[in-house]
């Protein structure tokens, strides 16, 4: 009990010191912490919310929207957005609307094609990245946002809009709604900012493609949107079309830029694993490959912890000796990244298993507000690892496999690899001999 003897050796009333030593832990150890967590605290309360670390009890808050509601973060996202969207609201109306609209515009149908398409993309991303760079590239920069962008382009239907706008605005919109618990008055301010610009862009869009008629337009999520008619009374006008498109970007490209870098660098630190990924990714079952993605993200996860506001009196895990009354107006955080190694649910969790149960990896989610977009986000995310594995001597640089540099934000902004041109170059003439 190492944390939590320091921890309840500050005094109660010493806010400042316990949340700093909090968000130490969090920053140094947080695997520690959050076993440490589950098997003496499972439900920990802090100045900062009660961190929720058992996989049940995560599932049980997630559960519960009616009472664990998106309050946390709601308000902050309508503002960058402009405007109510599925992930800012909980039950009826909006929610529900859109949730069904967004499986409906998302299809799981398109999965196929979807992959196809990221293979592609990636491909080209990847002849660019690697013919400007001799000896090493920056995964995150010269491929990783790129090629989710260009898929974001060819898929959603940003059609136009260059591909840095695309990315920095989601940065800084998901930067200011997700990950801003101070509620930095500037970071704020420079999402909304970078919303207004990416809705103005969208809007335009829009407007365009209505003038060109939409029955004709392309074949992707906005043409879809834009041919779909809906009753008046559900209120599906440009603008909330407008708003959805660019709702499903906000919780997709930094997500998917981050996931690729991240994926790589849990399996990059496991060479056994990495060996037995890059044969999967030669394999003609992407599915067998896929689950090595999933496993490594259940180690990194991009969401480590998704925040609730709990409106009522709570009794999380009633009749066990862990119970706990959570009370109204608390902050509650579920903690996904801790639910992912329950001892108690998870058979070994601390081992890398390709394949574990699906209800064990919480990566997209769970409850209500799960990905909408998952079934693409399924072939999207591995897709872009497979084939980085599929180019020789395309890999970490040796020693600084977990390298990952976030320059001072939120989210992963550098991750340098070897180009493989020399591995290219050797497996051409051995190929042509």
């Amino acid at each position: 009990m190492e944390f939590l003897a320091a921890y309840d050796a500050v005094p109660e009333d010493d806010v400042p010191q316990r949340v700093a030593l909090l968000r130490q832990a969090m920053v140094t150890g947080r695997a520690a912490l959050f076993a440490e967590l589950r098997a003496h605290r499972p439900a920990f309360g802090t100045p900062v919310g009660v961190f929720v670390t058992r996989h049940p009890d995560v599932l049980e808050v997630l559960s519960a929207p009616e009472t664990f509601t998106v309050g946390v973060f709601g308000p902050a996202l309508e503002d960058v957005l402009g405007a109510p969207f599925v992930l800012s609201r909980d039950g009826a109306d909006v929610h529900w609307q859109e949730r069904g609209f967004g499986q409906l515009m998302l299809a799981a149908e398109d999965a196929p094609r979807v992959r196809k398409l990221t293979a592609r993309i990636a491909d080209e991303v990847l002849d660019e990245a690697i013919a400007g760079s001799p000896d090493t590239f920056d995964l995150i920069q010269d491929y990783a946002r790129l090629a989710a962008a260009r898929v974001a382009d060819a898929y959603l239907g940003f059609t136009g809009i260059a591909e840095e706008t695309l990315h920095s605005c989601t940065r800084r919109m998901q930067w200011a709604f997700a990950v801003n618990p101070d509620r930095d008055p500037e970071i704020h301010a420079a999402g909304v900012a970078a919303g207004r610009e990416l809705r103005e862009h969208v809007a335009g869009l829009i407007a365009r493609r209505r003038t060109a008629n939409p029955e004709d337009g392309p074949d992707d999520v906005l043409g879809r949107m834009l041919r779909t008619r809906l009753p008046g009374e559900y209120g599906f006008d440009d603008e909330r079309v407008g708003t959805n498109l660019v709702g499903y970007l906000t919780a997709y490209q930094q997500n998917a830029t981050q996931c690729t870098a991240a994926a790589l660098k849990e399996l990059a630190v496991r060479p056994g694993v990495l060996a037995e990924a890059e044969r999967a990714a030669g394999e003609g079952d992407p599915a067998r490959f896929d689950a090595y993605v999933w496993e490594a993200l259940r180690f990194h996860p991009f969401v480590p912890i998704t925040p609730r506001l709990c409106v009522r009196d709570h009794v999380l895990a009633a009749g066990t000796p862990r119970q706990t009354v959570i009370p109204a107006r608390s902050v509650v955080l579920a903690c996904f990244a801790s639910a992912m190694f329950d001892e108690e649910v998870l058979d070994a969790p601390a081992e890398f298993r390709p394949g574990r149960p699906p209800a064990h990896n919480l990566v997209l989610g769970y409850g209500a507000h799960d990905c909408v977009g998952r079934y693409a986000a399924r072939v999207i995310v591995p897709e872009l690892v497979r084939r980085v594995l599929l180019r020789p001597g395309v890999r970490p640089l040796p020693g600084a496999e977990r390298g990952l540099d976030y320059a001072g934000t939120p989210f992963p902004q550098h991750y340098a690899v070897r180009s493989g041109r020399t591995a290219a170059a050797t497996a051409t003439a051995t190929a042509t001999a």
